[in-house]
């Protein structure tokens, strides 16, 4: 059996092609969507990919979603290869299945974003376009959120304006300024779009198709960057005391934060992947959390989104500071190291474990 850091991948297009690998290893049938209008880093096509375990037509369902924040996507691309390979299609019981959704923003996790090919954040891309939320306090501070350049000067004078509202409101507030998700500054970070994004539309495909008359659903959507390096949260947005909040606490224990009612790492968040899945869900049974594991400081964190975000509007890949900030928000977002691996691998092993017990 390999080392549990061989099953992740270098790059989108290996995580694809060892993904699919894994799943015919196991005789899986692979659905297939491609991006109608964009190609990877390498020039060559993107795909939302799914495969399923077990009964197609299952009333019963574990969905594990990887790469909903693109660059994000060598964790839980890894954690679903390596489920594969480690015996997850002999583990669905009678009456369930399983469905792994591979690369929910292709885009970003072939171009090393978190976002997408509209610099749209897809965790906040479930909005009502026609009257999007607002952010005043993303107003207040856009400009020094998003860099005019990458000069030292100007990051210092950016810097200096959100100590002074860290120092007013205190640094969650900050965070969630920053972070909750916005709808006016198209150029900005964490923005959650102008309208439904192809992944928004794929998501709902796999709703119509693979999760047809599914009645009760556990959904994990595999994230880092938020957190102590290479710890991790059960991260829901639903409030203690609900139905949903007392099953996931029975399922995932002391590692369940509400992010709704403060006790997570993550602000409240607008436009969620949760919140449009539990609106599809209405009226049926829906247990829904983000695995979230540390990878650096917050600071490193929301200083590589800075960088990359000021690289996509005005450089290209031959300029000269592409691979160094490229490398910097893959290093973000994705520690490639053994013990890093081996903790996060963990983490998400029980997780997925207490999932299929429930289920069982």
């Amino acid at each position: 059996m390999p080392a549990i850091e061989q099953y992740f991948p270098h790059d989108y297009r290996e995580a694809r092609h060892a993904f699919i690998a894994a799943a015919e290893a196991n005789d899986l049938g692979v659905t297939s969507r491609l991006h109608p209008a964009e190609n990877g880093a390498d020039g060559k096509p993107l795909f939302l990919d799914t495969a399923t375990i077990g009964e197609r037509d299952a009333k019963t369902a574990l969905l594990l979603i990887s790469g909903t924040h693109g660059v994000e996507g060598y964790f839980g691309s890894g954690v679903q290869t390596g489920l594969l390979r480690e015996g997850l299609a002999q583990r669905a019981a009678k009456g369930t299945k399983i469905v792994l959704l591979h690369a929910l923003n292709p885009f970003g996790f072939s171009w090393d974003r978190r976002v997408n090919e509209d610099n749209a954040d897809i965790n906040r891309n479930f909005a009502d376009f026609a009257n999007p939320p607002r952010n005043p306090a993303y107003d207040e501070l856009a400009d020094a959120i998003a860099l005019s350049d990458l000069s030292p000067g100007t990051m210092k004078a950016a810097n200096a304006k959100l100590r002074a509202y860290s120092d007013k409101y205190g640094a969650f507030k900050l965070q969630e300024a920053i972070s909750t998700g916005q709808y006016h500054h198209p150029g900005g970070i964490y923005f959650g779009g102008a309208r439904e994004s192809w992944s928004h539309r794929m998501l709902q495909d796999v709703f119509r198709e693979e999760l047809k008359g599914v009645k009760t659903l556990i959904a994990i959507d595999f994230h880092t960057g938020l957190g102590e390096h290479g710890a991790a949260e059960m991260i829901t947005e639903d409030l203690p005391g609900s139905a949903a909040y007392k099953r996931a606490k029975t399922m995932w224990g002391d590692a369940l934060q509400s992010s709704e009612a403060g006790e997570s790492v993550s602000p409240p968040l607008q436009g969620t992947v949760d919140k449009a899945v539990a609106h599809w869900m209405k009226g049926r049974e829906l247990t829904f959390a983000a695995l979230e594991v540390g990878t650096r400081s917050t600071r490193d964190v929301f200083n590589a989104l800075r960088r990359d975000n000021w690289l996509h509007l005005n450089a290209k890949p031959n300029d000269p500071d592409w691979a160094r900030v490229k490398q910097e928000i893959r290093d973000a977002f994705y520690p490639d190291t053994a013990d890093w691996k081996h903790s996060v691998w963990n983490h998400a092993a029980k997780a997925v474990d207490a999932a299929l017990a429930a289920i069982a």
